[in-house]
């Protein structure tokens, strides 16, 4: 059982897409649950300095969206597609992972697939979908 999105953007457990999240919050200067502060609460995560809703909106929808279910609009798909291609150098320097992030290539591999799949999601003008 695991996460599967329209338009190829990600297939995997859902502890993978925690871990690619986590990777999208490193590279921002931030933290993803579960923290490696011990200070942080699990129940939340953390922007990086420089970032907020407001200069990242797309990585504000990805990051509070759900991981099991829901829809990413065509608009915030293309938010989230730039947002995640501004930090593509950084967690393409985290390597290959584990589980399904490292069978599909590491971390740069999967944030350039959920990209892709963003951005045929905006070219169509369909919703993202989690199932």
């Amino acid at each position: 059982m695991g996460l599967d999105t329209s338009h190829d953007a990600f297939h995997g457990a859902y502890s993978a897409f925690n871990r690619f999240r986590q990777a999208v919050a490193a590279a921002m200067g931030g933290s993803w649950p579960p923290h490696k502060d011990p200070k942080l609460k699990d129940t939340e995560w953390y922007w990086g300095r420089g970032f907020d809703e407001k200069t990242h909106p797309g990585l504000f929808v990805l990051m509070s969206h759900s991981d099991c279910d829901g829809v990413i609009s065509p608009t915030d798909c293309e938010l989230v597609a730039n947002d995640l291609a501004s930090l593509l150098p950084a967690i393409g320097e985290m390597g290959r992972g584990s589980g399904h992030v490292e069978s599909q290539g590491g971390y740069g591999a999967v944030t350039r697939q959920f990209i892709a799949g963003c951005r045929a999601a905006h070219a169509a003008g369909e919703d993202l979908e989690f199932h």
